[in-house]
């Protein structure tokens, strides 16, 4: 039996090939099973990138009316970890994080940052905002702007100015949890 294909038949059988396992992780990305990233930049340095897995992230259903993101500190190459949370997420509007809530009769800190493994530095609510430009069943938008006590020394000190964080919260919410 002769198997000898034309060059153009070799060539296009190449492609196709290519393009199926080019596109067999499809159902892996995260459009499909749910994360995201956040990049950000402290002050003048370099941008850093956290990527979120789906149980970062709880956006808001019929029985919840916040989002709340939590990134883990293994993610980041630095140490870094970040918490956020927003009480009525809403589209164009610069909405100031929750610093602190009342959860389980405790208040704790919901929204801070954990720059280079230091303790958590809460959020210092003046000029804290978060912007949602995108918001959908299936995608999550905002561009950061936050302010954080500088607690790098080991302890928060309020005589220091605070960590300026800018940055971008991307997030696909996974086909499950439509």
């Amino acid at each position: 039996m002769n198997l000898n294909f034309p060059k153009k038949t070799g060539v296009a059988l190449g492609a196709i090939a290519f393009l199926l396992g080019a596109c067999g992780d499809i159902n892996n990305s995260w459009e499909v099973k749910g994360g995201g990233y956040i990049k950000y930049k402290m002050g003048d340095e370099d941008s850093h990138t956290i990527e979120l897995a789906r149980e970062d992230v709880h956006v808001p259903n019929i029985n919840r009316h916040y989002i709340q993101i939590q990134t883990r500190i293994e993610e980041s190459k630095r140490g870094d970890q970040i918490s956020i949370m927003v009480n009525e997420p809403q589209i164009g509007k610069a909405l100031t994080p929750v610093g602190r809530a009342n959860l389980n009769g405790r208040f704790q800190y919901v929204t801070w940052m954990r720059e280079q493994f230091s303790p958590e530095a809460p959020l210092v609510p003046d000029n804290s905002t978060i912007k949602f430009d995108e918001r959908s069943d299936s995608l999550w938008s905002a561009d950061l702007d936050l302010y954080f006590k500088d607690c790098r020394s080991g302890s928060c000190s309020d005589s220091l100015p605070p960590l300026h964080l800018t940055g971008r919260l991307r997030y696909w919410v996974a086909e499950d949890d439509r």
